[in-house]
């Protein structure tokens, strides 16, 4: 017979799939960490945009430790309202794959006469530049805050969680920023047309997300 601690594991094991899933939608879907990226590609070159994307990486896991803690203080506080969190988190979720799959068409614009030198802006900068935008944006909060208590077994040990969930999301920011810097590079005659795919990709997981908030919804629901 599994160990209760074995039990735990696995069942996180098993829905970190569903995790990336959603991270992955959500990190995918334009924002400012995105559009900073693709800039800093088109406009300083692939190795120095690293250090942007680095930025914007670190600074999800700020903002993750904040949301973190605060999830950490309520299920010390009420599991009542660890539930309740868990299903305004689910709504929100939904409401954040809507907005992805039906919202306006955001353009990307790049001046075609901002052709700066890869030379003339530090790699420090461009560090800054990321950490800052990561921090500066109150929408990680509210997804972290969403997400996070839909994968927490509070029968678990909440830091090992936290540090899995955590990490993986900041690994998936990396990849998939670099993703799109190396695309944008590489399409940067066909803009256009990256922007068409960039805006089909943003509808696709746009309707994942409200999908996948329907099921975390009613397995929430099934709990109480």
């Amino acid at each position: 017979m599994p160990t209760k601690a074995y039990s735990g594991s696995r069942i996180l094991m098993n829905n970190i799939a569903l995790y990336i899933l959603i991270a992955s939608a959500t990190i995918a879907s334009p924002g400012p960490g995105v559009i900073l990226s693709i800039t800093n590609s088109l406009t300083h070159g692939r190795k120095k945009t690293a250090y942007g994307i680095l930025g914007i990486s670190l600074g999800m896991l700020g903002v993750a430790i904040v949301s973190a803690t605060s999830i950490g203080l309520v299920i010390a506080t009420s599991k009542k309202m660890f539930l309740a969190i868990q299903l305004l988190g689910a709504m929100y979720i939904f409401y954040l794959g809507f907005k992805m799959a039906f919202g306006k068409r955001k353009l990307f614009v790049l001046d075609s006469g901002n052709t700066l030198d890869v030379s003339s802006t530090s790699a420090g900068r461009l560090f800054k530049e990321g950490l800052l935008t990561s921090l500066s944006n109150p929408k990680p909060i509210l997804f972290f805050m969403a997400v996070f208590p839909q994968f927490i077994d509070t029968e678990q040990t909440y830091l090992s969680q936290f540090l899995i969930l955590a990490s993986a999301f900041c690994l998936l920011v990396l990849l998939i920023h670099f993703c799109y810097a190396e695309a944008f590079a590489l399409a940067s005659r066909y803009l256009w047309k990256a922007q068409d795919n960039l805006y089909l990709i943003t509808k696709i997981g746009g309707v994942t997300l409200m999908f996948i908030s329907v099921l975390l919804f009613v397995s929430v629901v099934f709990t109480v």
